[in-house]
């Protein structure tokens, strides 16, 4: 079942990743309207994901969607000063904020492996 729920995931990832490469790909023929896309998906996956933190009963879940969320504050307070960067270093700001996704990507595939090992040893142990 784990590798079933995981799969799935990863499948989404990999469709939204495409999906992404394919905007940025694009180029400046519709930036404007690519920018405002951009901007309303990540405004609902956001209130997605806080809506099924919000239910979860998992302690370890909430603990970490208070970290989440406190990174987030931190980002959005840095906002207006980002607003005044120049081209070369937003540029360089979008390279390591993919960067850092990459690592975090990384990391939810090591702890999916994580889980489906611990998941077929208590399989086992049954």
């Amino acid at each position: 079942m784990a590798h079933g729920m995981l799969s799935a995931k990863l499948c989404e990832l990999d469709d939204d990743i495409c999906r992404l490469h394919g905007r940025i790909q694009q180029g400046a023929e519709n930036l404007d309207s690519e920018i405002r896309a951009a901007e309303l998906e990540l405004e609902e996956s956001q209130r997605s994901l806080n809506e099924r933190l919000a239910f979860s009963r998992s302690e370890a879940v909430q603990d970490i969607a208070k970290i989440y969320r406190r990174i987030e504050n931190a980002l959005s307070s840095e906002q207006t000063e980002l607003k005044e960067l120049s081209a070369d270093e937003r540029l360089l700001l979008a390279e390591y904020s993919l960067d850092f996704a990459m690592l975090a990507a990384r990391k939810a595939v090591l702890q999916s492996l994580r889980a489906i090992r611990s998941s077929e040893n208590e399989d086992r142990s049954k």
